[in-house]
């Protein structure tokens, strides 16, 4: 039986070979031509990182990967490359370790902000997108929608359709406002990782219905996990500070309802375990057919106070913005189409109908971890 320390070395090997594989992928991904370091893992105490060039040493901290996502440790990674690219194909900076050479390489890897600090050092604390304050107007969406979504919770079935509908509403105009103003948008990206091999056909679809009414992008990929040393597959939310945390909390508030509603559907029918996908991709489908309606009413009846074309340029605008994102972190992005075949009609449609019916409301996001739309607790 393997005793504490031969797990701890098993891990430590584990994570080492990854990193090796992380390096040639961005190699690879990025088009850049530098050799492959010695990549170590130590416990540093001052930096996330290190890179050393005359023994041609890659470090990343054990805490690092102890304590933070992958995908928090590859951007640490990119940041100890963009020394090795700077030093090997760029001619060093100069004396200067973050001056323009080091920069460029940043640009190359396409490092993000925070990882790629010119004062000398990495940030101490690694900041989480979810700690940024909110602004004046970010405050006032979120708390209006706190509160659309407990009357949503209502019995009231028509006070609670009108709750969601608004919620819905809200968020279009907000997105149109803030485009016609130009006010300066925050994106950002997280990462939904359920530890699955494979992404089923209902969760895809539930992406397919936040990418279709809650202005994020969804990318799926592959993420490594270092406390289980495998790799699961993935997929990240990309948008707007708050768009994404909208969207977010649809995504949990639909899974939980899936479960939920899928267990009183084959209770009061006895339909069979195979009959779980049609059922709930009908659900979505009928969800996603309502938030339409929705946005279609909305639009008819002028309640987003702008002209049709304007509207649709604007629309245009912040596509292209978040597209300029996605392609920042994603230059060589392929799509996927999401969904599935229908399978049993029946439980399809009666997915459907409960779909038209299902209400957003607040309070579905605990039982997953994330503490709903606002950030504070």
């Amino acid at each position: 039986m393997m005793n504490h320390d031969d797990v701890r070395r098993d891990l430590l090997r584990a994570w080492t070979e990854q990193l090796y594989k992380e390096h040639e992928n961005l190699r690879f991904y990025f088009g850049v031509r530098v050799g492959t370091p010695v990549i170590c893992i130590e416990e540093l105490t001052s930096s996330w990182g290190q890179w050393q060039a005359t023994t041609r040493k890659l470090t990343i901290s054990r805490r690092l990967i102890e304590q933070h996502s992958w995908d928090i440790v590859i951007e640490i990674l990119k940041h100890e490359m963009a020394h090795q690219i700077a030093d090997e194909l760029l001619g060093g900076g100069g004396g200067l370790p973050h001056g323009a050479a080091f920069q460029r390489a940043c640009d190359m890897l396409r490092v993000a902000e925070w990882a790629r600090s010119a004062s000398g050092a990495l940030p101490e604390s690694i900041p989480n997108w979810r700690d940024r304050s909110l602004s004046v107007e970010e405050e006032k969406l979120l708390k209006r929608v706190e509160k659309l979504l407990a009357l949503a919770g209502s019995n009231n079935e028509h006070e609670a359709a009108l709750a969601m509908q608004r919620v819905r509403q809200l968020y279009a105009q907000y997105n149109l406002e803030s485009l016609r103003d130009k006010r300066q948008a925050t994106y950002v990206y997280c990462i939904i990782n359920q530890k699955l091999k494979r992404v089923s056909s209902e969760e895809s679809m539930i992406f397919s219905v936040l990418t279709r009414h809650f202005f994020v992008r969804a990318i799926y990929l592959d993420q490594y996990d270092a406390q289980d040393a495998c790799s699961y597959k993935a997929v990240e939310l990309l948008g707007t500070h708050e768009n994404v945390l909208m969207a977010e909390y649809v995504y949990h508030f639909l899974r939980n309802q899936l479960r939920s509603l899928w267990t009183d559907y084959q209770r009061r029918t006895r339909k069979p375990a195979n009959a779980r996908r049609s059922y709930m991709l009908g659900v979505l489908s009928g969800f996603s057919d309502k938030l339409t309606a929705a946005a279609t009413h909305s639009t008819e009846s002028g309640e987003t106070k702008l002209s049709a074309s304007a509207e649709r340029a604007l629309i245009r605008q912040g596509d292209q913005e978040l597209a300029e994102f996605v392609g920042q972190r994603y230059p060589r992005l392929s799509n996927r189409r999401s969904g599935g075949l229908r399978g049993d009609k029946s439980s399809f449609d009666a997915g459907v109908s409960a779909g038209t019916n299902l209400n957003l409301h607040r309070g579905v996001t605990e039982r997953s971890g994330s503490k709903g739309l606002l950030l504070k607790g």
